[in-house]
């Protein structure tokens, strides 16, 4: 290496530290985001998922949580996001995969099961006795889906970055 006029070595010298400062932060950044996706789709569960209300004035008359609606996927989902989630900040590529895949498979469980009776009005036992009975969506499809959002972004984050460096 040699010295250049204002006495620094090599530009080899320059930016390792801030590349690996930039990569500890993008690694923090990934398991907040794994965090928030687990925590998403645990409150999913104990939240509301379909409303059924009737009337112009919405009087609610029946309601479901999440885990009642779909028992209790996402949160067997969240227990493999937390697995998956150590082992890929850890510096393991499958694992941030399967984080992916975690919340690939909520966003499935929200948008083909919980999604659709979120839509239901002829089907529901409540339209034998009122005409207008309709499902409406609870706050837990949002959380679902942001969960689930938040995982891919996780695990695809970590896929990205590749093995965490020491």
């Amino acid at each position: 290496m040699t010295a250049s006029a204002d006495g620094t070595a090599s530009h080899y010298s320059k930016g390792g530290a801030a590349s690996r400062a930039g990569i500890a932060t993008l690694h923090a950044v990934a398991a907040a985001l794994a965090l928030v996706g687990v925590a998403l789709l645990v409150a999913a569960e104990f939240s509301t998922v379909v409303r059924v209300v009737v009337g112009s004035l919405e009087t609610e008359k029946r309601s479901v949580t999440g885990h009642a609606n779909h028992g209790y996927a996402l949160l067997f989902l969240a227990l493999a996001a937390v697995v998956f989630g150590l082992l890929a900040l850890r510096g393991a590529r499958a694992a941030a995969v399967a984080l992916v895949a975690v919340g690939a498979a909520a966003l499935v469980v929200a948008l083909t099961v919980d999604l659709p009776d979120t839509r239901a009005s002829a089907e529901l036992p409540e339209s034998v006795s009122f005409e207008d009975a309709r499902a409406q969506a609870g706050p837990a499809l949002g959380l679902e889906i942001a969960g689930g959002v938040a995982l891919v972004l996780a695990g695809g984050l970590l896929v990205m970055l590749g093995p965490a460096r020491r």
